[in-house]
């Protein structure tokens, strides 16, 4: 794309340049959930900019990836729904930190955890599995079944 009408540097606001960067209290400066709206806004930037250079791979688990929080100190939490995703990132995760650190140009630092209840969800189920519930809550297929004794075959 052109990037026309878009700004090719990140936009973080000053004040949330200046708590991340700060090492005041905890309880101080701009709520954890403004910076990480920030980071989410920019973030379908960043991973074009990793596209750009060449990291394809990494920016695929990213994509099954989501940004959950962010901490007044800086601490990027990213949640997986993937294991093998998951595992990747966890071994790319300094690369990861050095790219979004100087991306969004604060002083930025990586957890990647693992979403098990997140990835049960949103596994693919075998069309055998979607026969067997259809069978099973379709009120018309339970009433074929019952009587005239058949079974959904694929």
């Amino acid at each position: 794309m052109s990037q026309f009408g878009s700004n090719p540097e990140p936009r973080v606001p000053a004040p949330i340049k200046a708590m991340l960067q700060d090492n005041g209290p905890e309880g101080a400066g701009e709520s954890p959930v403004a910076v990480i709206d920030q980071l989410r806004l920019e973030w379908g930037r960043f991973l074009e900019h990793l596209s750009k250079k060449g990291l394809q791979v990494l920016v695929s688990h990213l994509h099954v990836s989501e940004l959950t929080s962010c901490s007044h100190r800086g601490v990027v939490e990213l949640g997986c729904c993937r294991k093998f995703s998951f595992e990747e990132l966890q071994h790319d995760t300094a690369l990861l930190e050095d790219e979004l650190a100087a991306f969004y140009q604060l002083p930025l630092k990586l957890v990647v955890r693992y979403d098990a209840a997140r990835d049960a969800c949103t596994k693919e189920k075998s069309i055998f599995t979607m026969f067997q519930e259809l069978s099973e809550t379709n009120d018309v297929i339970r009433c074929l079944i019952r009587e005239f004794g058949g079974e959904l075959v694929y």
